[in-house]
């Protein structure tokens, strides 16, 4: 007899929206951009967030990772 785990989420348990996680990828990317400059890892990662995330998320992630630059970064 086989048995089926149910996993429910609590009620009261924020779910992260999409945004944020984009977000989060953009910040980790360009971090790692700035500590190894290394463009065949970025855009594989960038890759594979298309595949994740579905489509024109590459876009969105380098907007953030251009926004985070100009406006945290370099902020004076």
């Amino acid at each position: 007899m086989k048995h089926k785990y149910i996993y429910r989420k609590a009620s009261n348990a924020p779910s992260p929206s999409l945004e944020c996680l984009l977000m989060a990828s953009a910040r980790e990317l360009l971090t790692t951009w700035e500590v190894l400059q290394d463009k065949a890892l970025i855009d594989k990662h960038l890759a594979s967030l298309d595949k994740v995330y579905g489509a024109n998320v590459e876009q969105k992630v380098r907007q953030y990772m251009r926004e985070i630059h100009r406006n945290e970064r370099n902020a004076r």
